[in-house]
């Protein structure tokens, strides 16, 4: 589809050219425009690697590798040729072999791209947990499903009849076309997504949702729904689960005297939020500045009227977000304070 501008009175179509016309090289340029304006192939996607290739007996490299908010992993496959050439056959491989990375992997993956890249990112597992919006690493829910978009000049009958019957059978993968225009002296790049077509984005959502509920339900069947047995001081309490675990080993060493700035130090800081002020309620804690949060949820703390930990003139909430490390943080938080005379076990069935 032509792009027009407007000359004085007329309306011009500007000049179609190619990537190769402007030596534009795909590796060297394409991939670097790319990442500096990764909002134009989709927005709200965070650059994890490019040139990505770790993992053993393989030379291939994937152009760009993202996370989506959902914490997802993008395949971004790259072509600057008109008719995209296997780069869907591509794409597939390298969504298989990423398909079980872990958080750790990423954040190694990310550390690299930022030493590569000379950026001034100090801390590379912050920067992924505040563009996720999570408090801690949450291994569940990481990586559940693997995204592809292929982005090139064209796309021939061949990729388009394949990516089609792939959509069919729920695998998340769009076309993003990128033509590059120009006027004489300025390049212009009509950027559109053929496939799926916009217009029937509801519809693929709706198919992707059902997918990903049955992927869903898949996942509830194999994850981990251990129970504890915990004491604490000569007070027991039997087949907890890991939310009850965390919050009982956490209030109770509060209450003995544990302040939550040396808990911190065993559970990281991310973990807590507080108000400069004591509070006996969630409202009134809630009307209060909350620090250490850029956004509040309050689904995601302990944040009831009985369980607000006070201490030295502030209230405290801890995060009720926690997975399989519940195990080895009390127990860890058990050996940093043997005068809580405190003992995790699990619940055998």
């Amino acid at each position: 589809m032509p792009i027009y501008k407007l000359e004085g009175q007329k309306i011009v179509e500007l000049q179609q050219t190619t990537f190769s016309n402007e030596r534009i090289d795909e590796a060297r340029d394409l991939q670097k425009f790319i990442i500096n304006s990764i909002e134009t192939v989709e927005k709200n996607l965070f650059v994890l690697s490019s040139e990505f290739g770790d993992w053993e007996d393989s030379k291939r490299r994937i152009d760009i590798l993202c996370l989506d908010k959902d914490a997802n992993l993008v395949v971004v496959e790259l072509k600057r040729t008109e008719d995209g050439g296997h780069m869907e056959l591509q794409s597939i491989r390298y969504a298989a072999m990423v398909a079980n990375m872990t958080f750790e992997k990423a954040v190694k993956a990310f550390q690299h791209y930022i030493e590569k890249n000379n950026l001034e990112i100090e801390n590379p597992q912050e920067a992924i947990l505040n563009f996720l919006e999570w408090d801690d690493i949450n291994e569940e829910e990481f990586a559940n499903d693997v995204r592809i978009i292929l982005v090139s000049a064209d796309f021939s009958k061949e990729i388009t009849t394949s990516v089609l019957w792939l959509i069919e059978r729920d695998i998340d993968i769009k076309c993003i076309r990128i033509k590059p225009q120009k006027d004489g002296v300025n390049l212009y790049f009509d950027i559109q997504q053929i496939i799926p077509l916009p217009e029937t984005t509801d519809y693929q959502v709706k198919l992707r949702e059902k997918a990903a509920e049955q992927r869903q339900a898949r996942r509830e069947s194999s994850r981990d729904y251990s129970r504890f047995n915990i004491t604490i001081n000569g007070k027991s309490e039997i087949n907890l689960n890991k939310r009850q675990t965390i919050h009982l080993a956490i209030n109770e060493s509060v209450n003995f005297g544990i302040s939550p700035q040396d808990l911190m130090k065993l559970t990281g800081e991310k973990r807590w939020i507080w108000v400069d002020k004591e509070c006996h309620s969630r409202q009134e804690f809630e009307s209060e500045e909350i620090k250490n949060v850029k956004s509040y949820d309050s689904s995601r703390w302990f944040n009831e009227d009985d369980e607000l930990l006070i201490y030295e003139g502030r209230t405290y909430a801890f995060s009720n977000q926690h997975g399989k490390g519940t195990y080895d943080l009390v127990k860890n938080i058990f050996n940093q304070y043997p005068d809580l005379q405190g003992e995790i076990k699990k619940n055998e069935p």
